[in-house]
């Protein structure tokens, strides 16, 4: 993902000059309003960059008629008109309010040319932007003219490479992928992992990975982190976390037969006792632990029983 992001954005450079440069995922509703999901930071610290944005810009939501209400007229002018670039110089104090002119400030990024599109079938919508440091140095016109030939190809290579990093894309809503660099911070995230992480993190602060689970998943030893609504397994390439995310089924879903093997295999009875006990055969049982570990997401007996732990208090 860095690699690829730090390619795509010193092509850009080869036609628009800037200093810093974002990627960003934002999804919208009426109710929870606008929240920033994911992003790729390009010359300068994502953390730090996020940070002071969660710090000066506040209470973006979702107004009657579907329009954005937020202090940054960038982004709101972009949405306003996707695919064509804004340009907004800092600087000037009639079309910004003075928190975002200190978030600016603070970010060295007083100059800023954002485009926005939406996302194909999804509520939500991208933005790419570009920044300069300088009060002197704003984009002009011809910079907004390359831009606009530019960017959109821009968005569809970032949608292009990341389909190719998700091998098996799940079309059923019960697996999720996302992928963030090991301090946390999502460079990709789909609607399936939002869902299931604001589940069991009802506060969660995008754009970052909650701690929890990061704390967990750090650890080198750990390949799943398994929770009440879902399980999240790991692989670990080139310094970023690639997660995928399956929602598992609940108490209902299990047949009494196989909530009674559950039981028994959570409590480390083999195949041949458990046969013994329901008057089956063993290759019977396997076959309904397999069924029992696909619903649930896991793949032995040591994460069933932390499943049945978490669930049922067994």
């Amino acid at each position: 993902m860095a690699e690829f992001s730090g390619l795509a954005f010193n092509l850009i450079k080869q036609e628009l000059q800037f200093d810093a440069s974002g990627f960003c995922d934002f999804t919208q509703d009426s109710a929870a309003g606008v929240k920033l999901i994911a992003a790729v930071a390009h010359n300068i610290d994502t953390a730090e960059k996020l940070s002071a944005r969660a710090e000066y810009i506040q209470g973006e939501s979702i107004k009657d008629g579907g329009k954005l209400s937020s202090d940054d007229p960038a982004l709101t002018q972009a949405l306003h008109q996707p695919g064509n670039a804004v340009l907004l110089s800092l600087d000037d104090k009639a079309k910004v309010k003075p928190n975002v002119y200190a978030y600016g400030k603070k970010t060295a990024c007083l100059q800023t040319l954002t485009m926005a599109l939406p996302v194909p079938r999804q509520s939500g919508f991208q933005t790419l932007s570009l920044w300069r440091s300088k009060s002197q140095a704003e984009f002009v016109e011809q910079d907004h003219r390359i831009a606009n030939l530019l960017l959109p190809h821009v968005f569809q290579a970032f949608s292009i490479h990341r389909q190719l990093c998700i091998s098996n894309p799940d079309p059923s809503g019960l697996v999720g992928t996302a992928i963030c660099n090991l301090s946390g911070v999502l460079h990709f995230i789909d609607q399936t992992s939002v869902s299931l992480l604001q589940q069991d993190f009802p506060d969660w602060a995008t754009p970052f990975l909650p701690p929890k689970l990061l704390s967990h998943l750090r650890l080198s030893s750990v390949k799943i982190y398994i929770s009440n609504h879902f399980t999240v397994r790991k692989q670990v390439k080139n310094h970023f976390l690639f997660l995928s995310f399956q929602k598992t089924s609940n108490l209902e879903k299990l047949s009494p037969t196989e909530l009674l093997i559950a039981e028994m295999l959570a409590n480390n009875d083999n195949y041949k006792s458990i046969a013994q006990r329901l008057g089956s055969q063993p290759s019977t049982v396997r076959n309904q632990a397999h069924s029992i570990y696909v619903k649930f997401g896991i793949s032995g007996k040591a994460e069933l029983a932390k499943v049945m732990q978490l669930r049922y208090g067994s």
